[in-house]
């Protein structure tokens, strides 16, 4: 059924009217509006594409090649007391610790995709597999942001017992499958190379969706940013919109237990890319942000306590005005991936095309 007919009138209206103020915003603040989408671009040729593409290949290549069911005995087992989850779970749960914001959400929509695991087992999943990579909290947030490899460590820590906590909640939170419901089959496994070349153009898909957003909320940010450029107490919004972009103003004054939150929590962006990459598995929006909100007060709380017990003496706003990466570099090598992901994705759907038999 078509969505304009199933649509309310005041539903309409309202979208009609955040539609209206997003068109004058934009014809109001057109330089800014720019600015932020190229700053956007850049952070995903730069940051986003090259470290979270890999893990999206590995973690749908876990799942269709069926390595996710060959773990050993002991982490199967592990899975299930902790998590009340199967086997087939511990891979993509492993992966979503280390490998990103998105990186859990594609490996929960593989793993449905498959018939590893029930509806409601992804939703489970979908509300605490939401971790940003150690990439993300030590070598960015803690030694770029905050000038301190040991604090970017405190907030790691911090986010692994918060993402143990959170899965802990999930299990008995979230209403579990009742008897007679479907059982979960798996689906025949593919050959390696077949599941490789179908992991692939799932990530490059699945880049295109996160990279899209990025660019949106960068200019969306950006735009905040100039409205309130007279009261920079409210900047920590934009870690609110966008986490990447809101760490480096957090990083300029905020606590490190603030930044521990908003990591936490993840961002209006990142949680866009995640119900995007979930696909058609439909999950509670009151129940994700419940749990979202959780995770930043966990994350703050855990950080809190193990900064009393590493106190940090080095001050770690020293060094926020150090030089950024240089956004303007690699262009050519960006066009040449864009180049070779459409003729990648273009021999992908022609060898799909059956030909026609002639009459």
């Amino acid at each position: 059924m078509k969505i304009y007919k199933t649509m309310s009138k005041n539903k309409a209206a309202l979208i009609w009217l955040v539609t209206g103020m997003s068109l004058v915003t934009l014809l109001i603040f057109p330089e800014q509006c720019r600015t932020g989408g190229t700053n956007g671009v850049f952070l995903c040729i730069q940051v986003l594409i090259p470290s979270l593409f890999p893990f999206m290949v590995l973690s749908s290549f876990i799942v269709c090649s069926g390595l996710s069911s060959k773990v050993p005995s002991w982490a199967g087992s592990l899975t299930q007391v902790i998590f009340g989850l199967p086997k087939d779970s511990f891979a993509v749960i492993i992966l979503s610790l280390i490998g990103g914001y998105p990186v859990g959400a594609k490996g929960i929509n593989s793993l449905y995709k498959e018939g590893r695991i029930s509806a409601k087992q992804a939703e489970r999943m979908a509300m605490f597999c939401v971790a940003s990579g150690p990439g993300f909290l030590v070598t960015y947030t803690g030694c770029s942001m905050l000038g301190s490899k040991q604090t970017g460590y405190i907030l790691l820590v911090s986010q692994v017992l918060t993402f143990i906590a959170l899965g802990v909640i999930a299990r008995f939170a979230v209403q579990k499958e009742v008897e007679s419901e479907e059982k979960v089959n798996g689906n025949i496994h593919k050959r390696t190379g077949n599941a490789l070349v179908v992991s692939v153009s799932e990530a490059i898909r699945a880049c295109g969706f996160m990279c899209a957003l990025v660019v949106l909320f960068g200019a969306v940010c950006e735009i905040y940013l100039y409205i309130t450029e007279g009261v920079p107490t409210l900047r920590f919004i934009t870690a609110v919109l966008e986490i990447t972009n809101g760490i480096k103003f957090l990083a300029e004054g905020y606590s490190v237990v603030l930044i521990s939150a908003m990591c936490g929590f993840g961002g209006i962006c990142v949680h866009f890319q995640i119900f995007t990459m979930l696909g058609e598995i439909r999950i509670s929006k009151v129940k994700f942000y419940i749990f979202r909100v959780a995770g930043g007060l966990l994350n703050a709380l855990f950080t809190c306590i193990l900064l009393r017990i590493f106190p940090q003496t080095q001050g770690v706003f020293s060094t926020v005005n150090k030089t950024q990466p240089a956004f303007n570099k690699g262009i050519t090598g960006c066009v040449f991936l864009i180049i070779c992901c459409v003729v990648f994705l273009a021999s992908i759907k022609s060898a799909n095309i059956k030909p026609r038999k002639s009459r």
